[in-house]
């Protein structure tokens, strides 16, 4: 008869359980990364994954994703399934897709007003480089 090895050891099953942790974890953010642009549905608003925590933290929840609404300044952190759409890849494609939505839209809050000066110093860097320098050497008048 063939000996067998302790299969049920406390570091082997430590092993498995954050093995299922992670897979949990997984499946859970699904294709969200940071930086991408996704949706829950078609008629809800698109929000930008600004960081993900995957944990495992002490307290609940054990992981959690931080995001934020296109045109909104509010952030918030929840532990919500992946549940919806792909709207825009992390890079190039997410950044098209928000300078799109930002000058499509009135600034008429705080938010968008800030979006478009970021777009702005973006595609206009020398005008900007001369500005800091502008600012750089001003001399102001002393109090008279």
């Amino acid at each position: 008869m063939k000996h067998r090895a302790r299969t049920s050891s406390p570091a082997r099953r430590a092993y498995y359980e954050a093995a299922t942790y992670r897979r949990w974890v997984a499946r859970e953010i699904g294709p969200r990364r940071v930086g991408g642009l996704y949706r829950t549905s078609p008629f809800d608003p698109v929000y930008e994954v600004l960081a993900i925590e995957e944990g495992p933290r002490t307290e609940w929840p054990t992981w959690q994703i931080t995001v934020r609404v296109l045109g909104e300044t509010r952030i918030r952190t929840h532990n919500a399934a992946w549940e919806g759409e792909v709207v825009a890849e992390p890079g190039e494609q997410a950044l098209t897709y928000w300078a799109a939505f930002a000058l499509s839209r009135p600034a008429d809050d705080g938010a968008l007003l800030e979006q478009r000066h970021v777009l702005d110093e973006a595609f206009h860097p020398g005008t900007v480089a001369a500005l800091h320098e502008l600012a750089r050497t001003a001399r102001f008048p002393q109090n008279a």
